[in-house]
């Protein structure tokens, strides 16, 4: 969102995931902005670097600067694309997501690269690719590529089963990818892929840790859970003594967030009914059920602390 500032004729660009000023040509057009706050992406011409340093900004996480000349292409979101499809030798390539190259990359390619997330690209590619990175992108990985390999990629909150694991319907030579929040469910006897990649935060069946572990690359946080029957949240959660209540037997509880327990929860109720936990953030309970949840949490990627039982 840009809004006017109190000085006739400027803005101010905030509250904004991308900022997008590779059009601009003049140190002129840039004096408009008073300032940049609170913006993920800033993409700025090399040749205004000083002009755009010069205004006042807060809370930007990262600058492009791409080189003069260049005609910017910005996709957001993941970006799947062939080794011939990156685009022209005069195209400065910005991705804010993951780029996936599904063939090797022989053809001229973008001038330069941008990708602010990881980038997996087939062996073969590293010649014609390394210039163009050479500006600056986020983790680079090359597979083995086959001809005719499948490669399916899924994003967002992901719930993956044990069958779709099996790829029977595909060959040993597939990848997949994901982004994103991962759940694997169900009993994993074997990976039909030859590589599962995911770039993010995944809970998996700790009894199927040694079918899954061998094949899988993951960028980000992995935690195993014990028990079965998983209940996945992709968010925050507190429970109440009516869970406990209800649950007829024990549960595998995997939270993508902070996990609150209220007051009027007993020790007993935890350890009869959560047979394993998974926690992607704090866990959060009155003083007594702390050291229950900690013999219980052998994953959690935040704090087990004290609280109110309010779920605070």
């Amino acid at each position: 969102m840009s809004t006017g500032d109190p000085v006739a004729g400027k803005v101010v660009i905030r509250d904004q995931p991308l900022a997008d000023l590779s059009r601009l040509r003049s140190a002129e057009e840039l004096a408009v902005i008073s300032r940049i706050e609170n913006v993920a992406l800033v993409i700025v011409p090399e040749e205004l670097a000083g002009a755009y340093l010069a205004i006042p900004s807060s809370d930007v996480a990262s600058t492009i600067y791409v080189p003069g000349g260049g005609k910017a292409r910005v996709h957001t979101g993941s970006l799947i694309v062939s080794g011939d499809g990156l685009g022209a030798a005069d195209d400065v390539l910005v991705v804010v997501g993951m780029l996936v190259i599904t063939s090797p990359v022989t053809s001229p390619v973008p001038q330069r690269i941008y990708v602010v997330g990881s980038v997996l690209a087939p062996h073969g590619s590293e010649q014609a690719l390394g210039a163009a990175f050479a500006g600056g992108s986020g983790n680079v990985r090359y597979y083995q590529y086959s001809e005719g390999q499948d490669i399916k990629l899924l994003t967002g909150q992901v719930t993956l089963s044990a069958a779709m694991l099996a790829n029977p319907a595909g060959q040993s030579d597939d990848l997949l990818i994901v982004a994103g929040q991962v759940a694997i469910t169900g009993e994993v006897a074997s990976v039909g892929y030859r590589r599962v990649i995911i770039a993010g935060q995944v809970a998996a069946p700790k009894a199927s840790r040694d079918a899954i572990e061998p094949a899988a690359d993951v960028q980000g946080q992995v935690g195993w859970y014990a028990g079965g029957d998983a209940r996945v949240f992709h968010d925050d959660l507190t429970l109440g003594p009516d869970f406990f209540r209800l649950a007829d037997h024990p549960v595998s509880l995997v939270v993508f967030g902070d996990l609150s327990v209220e007051a009027g929860v007993s020790e007993t109720a935890l350890l009869d009914k959560i047979a394993g936990l998974v926690v992607f953030g704090d866990v959060i309970a009155p003083p007594g059920l702390i050291a229950a949840l900690q013999v219980l949490g052998a994953e959690v990627f935040g704090d087990i602390r004290a609280g109110d039982g309010q779920g605070s």
